[in-house]
């Protein structure tokens, strides 16, 4: 249960983040951190967006946060490894996210090609996956020095349509494909099929590697990167 409206919540700040290591499997170190974002008294944060969805305030609520992961973030002590930042489409195409740009790269200049923007998935914005203003949006993204991913490959309908269309630097295939894959060769298969498509225009991400032995498994496929909690669960960074 949420117990206050998503907008005071807005107002007063009341949320904080956590940083989740990806790993270089090439080169066995960490190149980049995920934002996650905590919440006092909410367990699945999921149920925080879904109620600013229905009070009109996703947008408010997407920007907040990305303010909050930015400026909470030590860039300076983590020179070089990136900030991964979960946002919706619809942030994406409102009216106001490219005056939000233009403030975050003039405030924070030393963020240029240090941002990763991660695409999510929703039932609720399938559509808006289709426009073409997406993909002029992402384009807009990527002129003032920030990359794009596309998350949970695998989960939705139609992600390797949107792979093959919106290019985006970093694909992270859903956590499903890490779970038990040392033993399923169907999932081998389709892991290593992704790491050749993507080759040297994408990244390809594994979320979700809990076991050694799945860890093993993702660098005999030549999986670049990885992420999970075998590797380094959510945390402050200092």
């Amino acid at each position: 249960m949420i117990p206050v409206s998503i907008r005071e919540m807005i107002d007063k700040r009341q949320f904080e983040h956590v940083y989740q290591p990806l790993w270089d499997l090439f080169n066995w170190s960490i190149f980049g951190y995920e934002s996650l974002l905590r919440v006092n008294g909410i367990n699945n944060v999921e149920h925080l967006f879904q109620k600013a969805r229905e009070e009109g305030c996703l947008y408010e609520l997407d920007l907040a946060l990305l303010e909050s992961s930015i400026f909470q973030f030590p860039f300076l002590e983590n020179k070089g490894r990136l900030l991964f930042l979960n946002v919706y489409p619809s942030t994406i195409l409102h009216h106001e996210f490219k005056p939000f740009l233009e403030r975050v790269v003039e405030r924070f200049p030393y963020i240029e090609n240090r941002i990763v923007f991660e695409l999510n998935e929703t039932k609720e914005e399938e559509g808006i996956w289709k426009d073409g203003e997406l993909k002029a949006a992402i384009e807009l993204m990527r002129g003032y020095g920030f990359y794009i991913a596309i998350d949970d490959v695998g989960k939705g309908a139609s992600t390797l349509q949107k792979i093959i269309e919106l290019q985006p630097d970093y694909v992270k295939l859903d956590r499903y494909f890490a779970q038990g894959l040392a033993a399923n060769e169907e999932k081998q298969k389709m892991v290593s099929l992704l790491a050749s498509y993507c080759g040297r225009k994408m990244v390809l991400v594994l979320e979700g590697i809990e076991e050694e032995v799945d860890l093993a498994q993702a660098k005999l496929l030549r999986v670049p990167a990885a992420q999970g909690y075998l590797l380094g669960k959510p945390g402050k960074l200092t």
